[in-house]
């Protein structure tokens, strides 16, 4: 029986380093830049909007729930001014894939009360994926604009990853249609 018992926790243990060495953040980056690649070649296709709308779900799923706060999707939504396929110009897919991961790892961290100083390095790297989507964090500092750090935390997290979210169906024409 004890041997049974090691063999499930030796399973277990496997298991838990696989899933560590799977790293969603740079799957979903490794999918975007393949999808944009794609898109450029061929012209995006539902094959492909569904392809990217899986490991976005899947990497907004690792971040689950999130702090959001009404109206943030209209600001975000108003702001947004490049697709998520259209970044690469800006920002590597390896920088990409770092700070989605970075986020889940924050995320985990704030989940569980282990944060440590990570908010500033947290808001250097939002910051970053919403300069490349077009968004001035200026522009929506009214929804992370707390003194505590945790909250601050939350709110750029949500604000990351509602931003990814609506970049990630953005299309040209709802903006000049809004208009």
């Amino acid at each position: 029986m004890s041997t049974e018992i090691d063999s499930k926790n030796v399973s277990m243990d496997m298991f838990t380093s696989y899933e560590e060495e799977l790293r969603v953040g740079e799957a979903l980056a490794h999918i975007l830049a393949a999808a944009s690649i794609v898109i450029e070649l061929e012209g995006e296709s539902e094959e492909v909007r569904n392809t990217i709308m899986k490991y976005v779900d899947l990497w907004i799923s690792k971040l689950s729930p999130i702090d959001y706060s009404p109206g943030m999707a209209e600001v975000i939504g108003s702001k947004v001014r490049k697709k998520i396929t259209n970044i690469f110009d800006k920002i590597s897919e390896n920088e990409l894939g770092d700070i989605l991961d970075f986020i889940i790892d924050v995320k985990r961290k704030l989940d569980i009360g282990t944060l440590e100083t990570e908010i500033l390095e947290l808001e250097v790297r939002v910051e970053r994926v919403l300069r490349v989507l077009g968004i001035d964090i200026n522009d929506i500092r009214q929804f992370f604009d707390f003194t505590n750090a945790e909250k601050r935390a939350n709110r750029l997290i949500a604000l990351a990853t509602v931003s990814i979210g609506i970049a990630s169906v953005w299309d040209e024409k709802w903006t000049a249609e809004l208009q």
